[in-house]
């Protein structure tokens, strides 16, 4: 008896290394569409739904729904490189264009090349369209925190709230002085500044397009 569709998207996320959550995401669906697949709640999903999670998974979307490619696939060439790289989730906060970060990584990739000796560097899940074309949904911002501010550079900007869960705005430094950020969105276009004392500015150094 073949594999049923559980299981086969079950397999291609434990090779990718994702968890349900995080490939939801990555694939800019809905945050419980794999779980709705994996549990069987959704037994036909959309085709347009296993494309999206095929193109993240580095399958065909007819593997997933078949099965029938799935051992002709070419194995790798080379051994993979080690998964310590985090990334964390974000949620969409309450200001316009903000986000709230998960405390705790909700998945390891394999480190980017840019990010292959900072020890510290990690990626966020984008949500939200402020930052269009730069950034969409879906993408991951890879962020370096040991880089200095540098003018016209995309930026991560962290504070903590009352209760310590991290809040974080992604936008385009200008510039800044002694007391405030001076930054750009793209989508409504707008100019603001920020307190310095307030929020923590890390440099992002690339994104994946996960699309």
């Amino acid at each position: 008896m073949g594999q049923t569709l559980s299981a086969r998207l079950e397999r291609a996320m434990r090779d990718a290394g994702y968890n349900p959550r995080s490939l939801s995401l990555a694939a800019g669906l809905g945050t419980t569409a794999v779980r709705d697949i994996l549990d069987e709640r959704i037994a036909s999903p959309r085709y347009a739904t296993l494309s999206a999670l095929a193109k993240v998974l580095g399958v065909s979307a007819e593997s997933l729904a078949t099965g029938e490619q799935a051992e002709t696939l070419a194995p790798a060439t080379t051994a993979p490189r080690e998964r310590d790289f985090p990334i964390y989730a974000a949620a969409r906060g309450g200001d316009e264009g903000s986000l709230v970060m998960d405390s705790t990584p909700i998945q390891y990739i394999a480190r980017p090349d840019p990010l292959l000796t900072v020890s510290s560097a990690f990626g966020v899940y984008v949500v939200g369209e402020s930052m269009i074309p730069a950034y969409e949904q879906g993408d991951i911002a890879l962020v370096h925190p040991g880089l200095p501010p540098r003018r016209r550079a995309d930026v991560i900007l962290v504070r903590s709230d009352a209760h310590g869960t991290p809040d974080a705005l992604i936008k385009h430094l200008i510039g800044w002085n002694e007391e405030t950020w001076h930054l750009r969105q793209y989508n409504p276009p707008r100019d603001f500044t920020l307190p310095r004392a307030e929020w923590a500015l890390k440099t992002i150094v690339g994104r994946y397009n996960t699309r």
